[in-house]
């Protein structure tokens, strides 16, 4: 006579959200794990790692599940594996700094150029295309020193989407008296 595995169907993982990481890794609980078909007293267990489907942000993103059966009698059994399961990828946070402006002459606007080369995007995930430009405006068109400019920020990169960006908001520049 032959004997035949028994059907065993593994349910119950859940996996946990987590902050963007440019990874797309993730952690399981298997807590509440379930071997329905799992007959008392044999020999049966498993380990459970979990991967987005990519590592962008997003809100129930599928997560796969990659098994791992071990013990004396899992060759007694006929695997249903966990489905695949959803969970969240939430934005990182990233500060942006560093921005100045540049002094000018008096021209009659308020328009200010911005040097960029120097911003510091504290929170960025090494390896992640991310870029900034900046445009300015002088509060007035008046000669002054230390003058505030008001920044405008605009962003772009293949991974832009997975931060929440904190602006710098002003800079400070000069607008020195033209020659007359």
């Amino acid at each position: 006579a032959n004997v035949t595995a028994k059907s065993l169907t593994v349910s119950g993982i859940t996996a946990s959200n987590k902050t963007y990481d440019a990874s797309t890794t993730t952690t399981l609980d298997v807590l509440s794990i379930s071997y329905n078909g799992l007959i008392a007293g044999d020999v049966f267990n498993g380990t459970y790692t979990g991967a987005f489907s990519d590592k962008n942000v997003g809100t129930g993103k599928t997560v796969t599940i990659t098994p791992s059966y071990t013990g004396a009698d899992v060759s007694n059994y006929s695997v249903t594996d966990h489905s695949t399961i959803t969970a969240n990828i939430t934005a990182k946070a990233l500060t942006v700094s560093g921005i100045t402006a540049s002094d000018k002459t008096y021209d009659g606007n308020t328009s200010a150029t911005m040097d960029g080369t120097s911003a510091v995007y504290s929170g960025l995930v090494s390896g992640d295309t991310f870029s900034g430009s900046y445009s300015g405006v002088f509060a007035d068109a008046n000669i002054g020193t230390g003058k505030t400019v008001t920044i405008t920020s605009s962003y772009s990169g293949a991974d832009v989407g997975n931060y929440s960006v904190t602006d710098q908001s002003t800079a400070t520049g000069n607008i020195v008296a033209k020659a007359l």
